[in-house]
């Protein structure tokens, strides 16, 4: 059962990044994209938590996999708001960001997983870690909907510069000035 679930999701996710996520930034907008995606991607945590057998389960991940519009949709909103010069660094955020969810998540659903699980507790929930998903998505789909769109212009800036003059560059010394003269 293993080896199938994960051949569906890959199957699911390959054709929902492949095939998907363009078609419906195109009719719908980025902006609309990304909390449609954000809803199908809470709806199908839902769907998970509440499996009570591995069909169920196998059930939910072609929804879960529809949260995968969402995030190109949010990368390309990202970009619109800020300038050529500042991708780079916009692109480290977003992945450092990324780093610390990896970090948090698998740690905070463990948690959360064996607290509802355990005999102690009066409350036996095992797919706790699944509604709490489901619940950070809708909160984000509902923060999604309050974005307000950019309006885009060609050059409302001006042209970049191709060459940047060396006096507007702040500098300090990196390595000592060698004479040609002396050998390293």
């Amino acid at each position: 059962m293993i080896g199938i679930s994960l051949m569906v999701v890959g199957i699911v996710t390959a054709l929902v990044s492949g095939g998907l996520t363009g078609r419906m930034v195109t009719r719908f907008g980025e902006k609309r994209t990304l909390y449609i995606g954000q809803f199908f991607g809470a709806s199908g945590m839902v769907i998970a938590g509440l499996a009570k057998t591995g069909a169920w389960l196998l059930a939910s991940v072609p929804i879960i996999s529809l949260w995968n519009i969402s995030m190109p949709a949010a990368q390309s909103m990202m970009t619109h708001r800020v300038s050529e010069r500042e991708q780079g660094e916009l692109q480290g955020a977003l992945q450092s960001m990324r780093s610390i969810t990896f970090i948090i998540g698998p740690w905070l659903f463990l948690r959360i997983f064996g607290w509802f699980i355990d005999a102690k507790n009066q409350i036996h929930l095992p797919g706790a870690p699944y509604f709490l998903a489901g619940a950070l998505l809708f909160t984000a789909m509902l923060m999604a909907t309050r974005i307000e769109q950019p309006q885009l212009s060609q050059s409302s800036t001006g042209p970049i510069p191709d060459v940047v003059p060396p006096e507007s560059i702040p500098s300090a010394a990196i390595a000592p000035i060698l004479d040609s003269e002396e050998n390293v």
